[in-house]
C-alpha cells in the first residue's frame, strides 16, 4: 500500500468511527445536501429580492405623497400671506383649473380601469 492509500484507509475509518456511515456514503450525501442548501438559498434570494422590489415600491409612494403634502401645505402657506384681492382671484382660478384637470385625469383613468 502507498502512502496515499494509507491516509485515505485511515481518513474513511475516521469518518466511519464518527459517523457510524461509511465514508462513500458520506460523500453522495454530502452532494445530494449541498445541492438542496443552493437551491434552498436561491429561493431565498428571489423571495428577498421580491420583497426588496415591493419595499421599494412602497418607499416610492410614500416619497410621493410627502411631496404632495409639502407642496399643499406651500401652497396654503403662500396665500394666507396674499392680501390682493385680484392677485387671489388668479391663483384661485389657477388653481381651480388644475383641480378641474386632475378630475379630468381621475375620470378618464377610472374609465381605462385602471383605479
Amino acid at each position: 500500500m502507498s502512502k496515499k492509500e494509507v491516509l485515505m484507509t485511515q481518513e474513511e475509518t475516521e469518518v466511519m468511527q464518527a459517523t457510524g456511515v461509511p465514508a462513500q456514503e458520506i460523500d453522495g450525501v454530502g452532494v445530494v445536501m449541498a445541492t438542496e442548501i443552493i437551491a434552498d438559498l436561491k429561493k431565498q434570494l428571489e423571495e428577498a429580492k421580491e420583497e426588496a422590489k415591493d419595499w421599494e415600491e412602497s418607499w416610492n409612494v410614500c416619497r410621493e405623497q410627502v411631496r404632495a403634502l409639502s407642496r399643499q401645505s406651500d401652497i396654503i402657506s403662500m396665500a394666507l400671506r396674499m392680501d390682493d384681492v385680484e392677485l387671489l382671484d388668479l391663483a384661485f382660478g389657477f388653481v381651480r383649473g388644475c383641480y378641474n384637470q386632475q378630475i379630468k385625469k381621475e375620470q378618464e383613468a377610472e374609465n381605462n380601469g385602471e383605479m
